[in-house]
C-alpha cells in the first residue's frame, strides 16, 4: 500500500489525535508539575493537548490556588501531569477571577524535579538585579487601561520610596535592607501588601485601580517573576524622565 505525502501527513495526524483525545485519565490524587513560560518541559514530556481555566461568569472561588487547581483537575482528565501555563490573567475590570490557559503534557516521572528556566530569562532578571547583589529589586508597575484610567496615587515602598502610579507607568526600586517590608498607597481607603525581600532577588507588583464609592481605590498584588517581567517590560513609560527613577529604601 502506498501513501502520498498528503495522506501520509493526514494519517499522522489522526493519529496523534487519537493519542490525546483517547488517553487515559489520571488519578484524581496524581501529581501535577505547574511550569511556567520560561521554564523547561522534563526532556520526556509528551504533549497531551491544552486546558483553560476561564470565567464563566457566575464563580465565586477563583482566586489564583484555586485556579490552579482547576488547571490540574482538567490536565489528569486529558492524562497529562504536567502544565506548562502560556497565561495567566489576574482579576481586573473585566473580571474578578483569575484566568488560565497552558498546554499539558505527560512525563513518565516528575517526582522531585527542578524546573529549570531558560538562559533568556535568567539573563533579563540579572540584568535588573546580579544574584550575588547586596540588594533587592521591586519593580512596580500600572499597565494601561482598565478601571479608573484617570485616577493615580502615590505607592509608598517602605518607609521613603514614593512611586507616582499613573494608567502606564513603572519604577524600579532598590531595597537595601533584606526581610518584610511594607508597600501601601491611599485614596479613598489604604491599602497594604507586605513582601519578604531577599537580597539579589527581583519583586514584581502589579498595579491598578478598583472601584470605589467615589474616586476608586488602589490595588495592587505580587506577581510571579515569570509573568511580572513581559508585563514590565511591555509598559512603555512616556514624559518627565525622571518619573522613572530609582528610588532608594535605606
Amino acid at each position: 500500500m502506498q501513501f502520498s505525502l498528503k495522506g501520509l501527513f493526514t494519517l499522522l495526524c489522526v493519529c496523534s489525535f487519537c493519542t490525546t483525545a483517547f488517553a487515559q485519565a489520571l488519578h484524581d490524587t496524581a501529581e501535577v508539575l505547574i511550569l511556567k513560560t520560561g521554564e523547561l518541559l522534563p526532556e520526556d514530556a509528551k504533549p497531551m493537548g491544552d486546558v483553560k481555566v476561564l470565567d464563566g461568569g457566575f464563580k465565586i472561588k477563583c482566586g489564583y490556588d484555586r485556579t490552579i487547581e482547576q488547571a490540574k483537575e482538567k490536565a489528569r482528565k486529558k492524562g497529562a501531569n504536567i502544565v506548562l501555563i502560556t497565561e495567566l490573567k489576574a482579576p481586573d475590570s473585566k473580571s474578578t477571577c483569575y484566568r488560565l490557559r497552558g498546554d499539558v503534557y505527560y512525563a513518565e516521572n516528575i517526582t522531585g524535579y527542578t524546573p529549570v528556566s531558560s538562559s533568556a530569562f535568567d539573563s533579563s532578571l540579572s540584568a535588573i538585579v546580579p544574584p550575588d547583589a547586596d540588594y533587592a529589586v521591586v519593580c512596580v508597575y500600572r499597565p494601561k487601561g482598565g478601571t479608573g484610567m484617570l485616577v493615580h496615587y502615590n505607592l509608598n515602598v517602605g518607609d521613603s520610596a514614593d512611586c507616582r502610579m499613573w494608567n502606564g507607568s513603572k519604577y524600579s526600586v532598590k531595597i537595601l535592607k533584606p526581610g518584610p517590608f511594607t508597600i501601601w498607597a491611599k485614596t479613598e481607603t489604604k491599602e497594604e501588601l507586605t513582601i519578604d525581600v531577599q537580597p539579589g532577588k527581583v519583586y514584581f507588583v502589579k498595579c491598578s485601580i478598583k472601584m470605589g464609592a467615589f474616586w476608586g481605590r488602589p490595588k495592587f498584588v505580587e506577581v510571579d517573576a515569570h509573568f511580572g517581567l513581559p508585563e514590565f517590560n511591555a509598559v512603555e513609560m512616556k514624559g518627565d524622565p525622571e518619573k522613572q527613577g530609582d528610588p532608594i529604601y535605606q
